[in-house]
């Protein structure tokens, strides 16, 4: 695994390379514009041509936009989904425009509907999407959740029932969060649970869609369904799982990045990334 980082993007989308180089990372994730706001970011020539070669001059190797905290792919509200399958398209249009190998994306909450009405709602969103933005060869990855609130994607049984019923398109791949798995029940905090839970992975989703992790401690236990980020060692994960998680060989050639709260609460920082690199390089 090689470490990357969730870093801003503010005063230029370039700028998202040089945070990144600052923290010596090979890989980074950002938003492109305000994950608060409804509007896709599109970007000027310039400013994509002078992201692409601050990206190419640095030794990052992978690259990853967040979409915006708003979408909900399985909403049955009309004027919420279709916001929701625009804002997507943005996302990898931004995506396109920049060289970003991928986005990655929370799929939203069915809202008591039950899985199958959401599974509906977020297979013809998935498929609209990938539809609209042609040939691209962008990755629109899926991220498993903690389970709270009805929310899509917090087994891997309903990873792979939405990757399926979208047609197995090659593109679709998976972001797997340390802290949601945490918090949904998969036991990772000794060497047979992150083993079962990884086999229970490839036997439903498969590994060859795994395509990164977020590394985030957490700070509510196994089961919680809660999801709350926590710096890496300080929480219930803990330093000894991560170790373990860092160093284990499914993970051996895809980026962890971090989306901790930072010991300033400024996000992911050096004294995070210093432990997993101290951590990566211990016996496990």
């Amino acid at each position: 695994m090689y470490f990357g980082a969730h870093v801003k993007a503010s005063g230029g989308v370039w700028t998202a390379v040089e945070r990144g180089e600052a923290l010596d990372v090979k890989a980074i994730q950002f938003f492109a514009g305000s994950p608060r706001t409804w509007k896709p970011q599109l970007y000027r020539s310039v400013d994509a041509e002078r992201f692409r070669e601050a990206r190419a001059a640095s030794a990052l190797r992978f690259t990853v936009i967040h979409t915006i905290y708003l979408i909900n792919l399985a909403t049955a509200n009309d004027e919420f989904y279709e916001k929701s399958v625009v804002a997507l398209v943005g996302a990898v249009t931004a995506a396109e425009q920049l060289g970003v190998e991928a986005i990655v994306t929370h799929i939203g909450s069915h809202q008591g509907a039950g899985f199958e009405a959401g599974l509906g709602r977020v297979s013809e969103a998935l498929r609209r999407a990938l539809e609209e933005v042609g040939d691209s060869r962008v990755r629109l990855l899926l991220e498993n959740t903690a389970g709270a609130g009805g929310t899509m994607g917090v087994t891997f049984a309903e990873l792979a029932a939405m990757i399926a019923a979208t047609g197995d398109d090659e593109r679709l791949g998976v972001c797997l969060d340390t802290a949601h798995l945490l918090a949904s029940g998969h036991e990772l905090r000794t060497a047979e649970g992150l083993d079962a839970t990884l086999a229970s992975f490839a036997g439903t989703v498969g590994l060859e869609r795994l395509v990164m992790v977020h590394l985030n401690d957490s700070k509510t236990p196994l089961g919680s369904n809660r999801d709350r980020h926590e710096n890496i060692g300080e929480g219930e994960i803990g330093r000894a799982a991560m170790r373990l998680i860092v160093n284990h060989p499914a993970f051996a050639d895809i980026p962890g990045i971090l989306e901790v709260p930072g010991y300033d609460g400024e996000g992911p920082d050096r004294a995070n990334l210093d432990t997993l690199r101290e951590l990566r390089g211990e016996e496990a």
